[in-house]
């Protein structure tokens, strides 16, 4: 019994989406009703569960359950009392923003925005957020492609960012089936949060740019004609995903501090949006 709670406390550590799944069924209830019952090693490795878990997401109802299982009864704590203020203390202690958006991987599973009837372009446009790749295995990581955004209209023609493996490929599509693609070489590792910045700087006279940030540093940037002329409403606004909503393309992770700003920031902005971190407002 204690091996199978430390491989499930190992697959617990592993995902994001096995912890939402733990949390949707309530599981910190279940645990604290075992726990009372469980033997030493066993209520141990519990104790240890209860921990992962409270410091992903913990609701009111069972914060009062963990406060209940540490009441003194007679003046005496029961047992397990210490260890469970482990559980308080370990509970404020967790990486990356506090809230987000998790997209599971599965069909249809996106943000979807309301349609734009005009682009921004004249001052250029940037697309920020902090993204976490959580892909649900790696057997069919070359054969998906994860989009970060696709914002198009009904014709076919916009900007859309995707990965393919672990890099991120930007694509202007100027007519339907053609258009620009740049390569951002940079190997974003799944399972850890990165802050990402896509700025589209518009020159009227020279050539236009796209410059990638990550982290607040300059990962990527080059010459591209990437604005599209179209009198056309952009329709086809998605986030997570493209119009077609299929598994392939859909994004699995979490997205959160999503940001689309009608004008090019500077390096220096995005800098300062980085230090003050994924939790900022």
């Amino acid at each position: 019994q204690a091996e199978i709670w430390s491989v499930f406390i190992a697959i617990l550590r592993k995902s994001v989406r096995n912890l939402q799944a733990c949390t949707d069924v309530g599981l910190i209830e279940h645990v604290l009703k075992r726990l009372r019952n469980a033997d030493v090693v066993v209520a141990d490795l519990l104790i240890e569960m209860l921990g992962v878990l409270a410091s992903y997401s913990i609701t009111v109802k069972e914060l009062k359950l963990l406060f209940g299982a540490m009441k003194a009864v007679g003046g005496k704590w029961p047992r397990h009392s210490a260890k469970l203020l482990n559980v308080l203390r370990q509970m404020p202690q967790r990486t990356g923003p506090d809230v987000f958006f998790s997209f599971p991987g599965r069909k249809g599973s996106a943000i979807v925005l309301p349609p734009l009837a005009k682009w921004p372009y004249e001052n250029g446009f940037t697309f920020t957020t902090w993204f976490r790749l959580d892909p649900i295995n790696s057997v069919n990581i070359e054969r998906e492609k994860p989009y970060l955004y696709c914002f198009k209209t009904s014709k076919g023609v916009g900007y859309t960012a995707h990965f393919v493996g672990n890099c991120l490929v930007l694509t202007s599509m100027k007519i339907k089936g053609k258009g620009f693609q740049h390569c951002v070489k940079y190997e974003f590792q799944p399972r850890k949060w990165y802050m990402l910045a896509v700025v589209y700087i518009y020159n009227r006279w020279t050539k236009s740019e796209i410059k990638c940030l990550v982290n607040g540093q300059l990962a990527s940037s080059t010459e591209m004609a990437w604005f599209v002329s179209t009198n056309d409403v952009f329709d086809k606004c998605y986030i997570g995903a493209t119009p077609e909503l299929d598994e392939e393309r859909v994004f699995c992770g979490q997205m959160s501090a999503i940001y689309l700003f009608s004008e090019a920031l500077t390096t220096h902005q995005i800098c300062a949006m980085h230090r003050l971190g994924p939790g900022y407002k």
